[in-house]
Parts: structure tokens; C-alpha cells; sequence
């Protein structure tokens, strides 16, 4: 459409965003790899004005980064992907598959890990060329594009943990 969303959807904070996913049943958010290395996507280089937030405050501009950044956008990549690559990620990386792509993605193990959403997330939960009203059948497509889907679950049992690797 060529324009912004509203403000309270935009990556403002690494802080809000947080929360809200942690507490909002239909915000679902994910780590892009971007995340990861460039700490550009962090600051309004450009100085493009975004949308206001609708109940005031001040108006978005770079991401309002962790105290632990120290306001820098470098500092947050470096330490964010170090944390990535710890020992401590890679001896419980089989639980985060678990939860992606295996046998918590579903069913009773989904629910008690509280990793259950909303129905049309996931692969085959709903066939659109079935739908005979036009209208439902753009919504389900727009709820499909503009909200996205969990990934394929390829999995069943457990997922192993990742042996040592050797020295």
C-alpha cells in the first residue's frame, strides 16, 4: 500500500516487543538472522518518519534498544550473537526444535508448553480453495499473508540434543 502500519506495530523496541510476545496470544513474532549481524536495522539512517504512536509519546525513530546495549546498535548484535553461538544455546537448541518444528508444535504437548496459535497458522488446518464465499476466502488469505504460518512440523518424538563435538 505504500504506507507505514500503525505505530504500535512497528519494531519500535526490543524491550516491547518482547513482552508482547510473551504475554499477547496474537503476537507472534520471530529473530530474523538480521538480528544476528547488522546492526543497521536498528537505527533510522534515513531519517524516515514514522507513524505516531495513536495514545501519544514520542514519535518512533531508531529501536530503542536493552540497558545492556549501552545505546549501541553494535554492542547489541555482537552480544546478541554471542549469546547465539554460547555453549548454553547449542545444549538446549533440541528444545527450541521441539517447539518449531517437532512434537511440541501440536497437540497436548503444544498446550503445555504454552505454544499453541491461532488456527489458521497452521499447514492444512484450513483448505481455501474450499471455500465457496469469496469474502471468507480473502479473509482466510489475508490472515494467511499479512499474519503468516508456523512452519511444517517434521517431527514427532523428541528431538536429540546435539552431541559434543569433538576437539
Amino acid at each position: 500500500s505504500g504506507k507505514f502500519d500503525h505505530g504500535e506495530r512497528l519494531f519500535r523496541s526490543v524491550a516491547s516487543s518482547y513482552k508482547s510476545a510473551c504475554t499477547g496470544s496474537g503476537d507472534n513474532r520471530e529473530l530474523t538472522p538480521e538480528m544476528f549481524y547488522m546492526p543497521e536495522m536498528f537505527v533510522n539512517t534515513n531519517a524516515v518518519t514514522f507513524p505516531a504512536l495513536q495514545g501519544g509519546g514520542p514519535r518512533i525513530n531508531d529501536v530503542a534498544l536493552p540497558p545492556w546495549a549501552c545505546g549501541s546498535a553494535e554492542r547489541f548484535v555482537r552480544l546478541h550473537r554471542e549469546a547465539l553461538e554460547s555453549e548454553y544455546v547449542t545444549a538446549n537448541l533440541h528444545h527450541w526444535i521441539d517447539l518449531i518444528f517437532g512434537f511440541r508444535q501440536r497437540g497436548k504437548a503444544a498446550e503445555e508448553a504454552c505454544n499453541v496459535f491461532f488456527y489458521l497458522t497452521y499447514e492444512g488446518a484450513v483448505d481455501v480453495g474450499g471455500i465457496a464465499d469469496p469474502a471468507e476466502r480473502r479473509a482466510n488469505l489475508a490472515q494467511i499473508a499479512e499474519f503468516g504460518q508456523t512452519p511444517a512440523q517434521l517431527f514427532t518424538r523428541p528431538h536429540p540434543p546435539r552431541t559434543a563435538r569433538a576437539a
